[in-house]
């Protein structure tokens, strides 16, 4: 099984679109990237769009190859809605937009589908239900929380099985922060996972220490009880310049047990490149149309 990352805050936009290439299957999930609208009360610099560009142009490559793209909830750093041809001739597997989903995410959800009716091969919905292509199965939870309960809705988690190998995408799940996230990484026994990281950056209940303490615990769980031997956290933690500090429990425990705990560019064999974390310090290195830097 071959796991390519496309676009992250860890390579400079909000996304966690990944491609996955299995004997039987090509698979592209969440093929969206998008920024911060606002961060440190600035707009995004241009290094910023720049950035956006070009990831949105390797997520359309990578697209060219997949069989099978997955959207795991509706929001536009997690797919591309206007992209049209990137779904045209694709097998879509769709968090359902009838069941367990916020008023904001259906309404995107139901545009989108209008959108590109005609242009998949197929559409499913699919939570909690289990696909096969050839010897890849592909598991998809049934909807967790977005996060604290009752915020921002419902995502669904993805599991990928070829053979002994087990890949689990689990989006959005903010740490994860709620039990139902981690019931399902359990269960599927993963030997990689990508996860989506707790949120630090932003003040209020989401980002508490407390909300932060029972998330670690969540993560040391899954390391504890699972055969996992690679885990890549990154998404929303990313968004935090301190992200490192922020769960240094878990570093020393992946230490302790040997397992590889690294961002979507460290896997890459990338530098971390925070660009909405270093929004700030980029205005004040590179501000744009005052006649000097790149970006004049």
């Amino acid at each position: 099984m071959k796991i390519a990352p496309l676009a992250a805050e860890s390579m400079g936009t909000r996304s966690m679109a990944t491609y996955v290439e299995t004997q039987d299957c090509r698979l592209l999930l969440d093929p969206g990237a998008s920024l911060g609208p606002l961060r440190y009360g600035l707009a995004p610099h241009p290094l910023e769009l720049w950035c956006l560009e070009k990831h949105r142009e390797r997520i359309g490559l990578f697209a060219q190859s997949a069989e099978v793209i997955v959207i795991t909830h509706y929001h536009f750093d997690h797919f591309i809605p206007d992209a049209l041809d990137l779904y045209r001739g694709k097998v879509l597997l769709l968090k359902n937009p009838n069941q367990k989903i916020n008023v904001s995410q259906r309404n995107r959800a139901f545009s989108f589908l209008k959108a590109v009716k005609g242009l998949p091969k197929e559409v499913n919905y699919v939570d909690g239900r289990t696909f096969r292509f050839g010897e890849t199965e592909v598991v998809f939870s049934p909807p967790v929380s977005h996060g604290l309960p009752g915020r921002m809705g419902f995502v669904i988690q993805v599991a990928l099985r070829e053979g002994e190998a087990v890949f689990l995408f689990s989006s959005d799940v903010q740490g994860p922060c709620h039990d139902d996230a981690v019931d399902f990484i359990l269960k599927q026994n993963p030997s990689s996972i990508y996860l989506d990281g707790p949120i630090t950056y932003l003040r209020g209940d989401a980002a508490s220490k407390e909300v932060l303490d029972k998330a670690l615990e969540r993560m040391a769980g899954v390391v504890e009880k699972t055969n996992v031997i690679r885990l890549i956290v990154d998404h929303h933690l990313l968004r935090d310049l301190r992200w490192k500090e922020k769960i240094t429990p878990l570093f020393d425990l992946g230490r302790r047990k040997g397992i590889l705990i690294q961002t979507a560019a460290e896997y890459r064999g990338e530098e971390n490149n925070l660009l909405e974390a270093r929004r700030r310090q980029l205005y004040k290195e590179d501000p744009p149309g005052k006649g000097k830097g790149r970006f004049a």
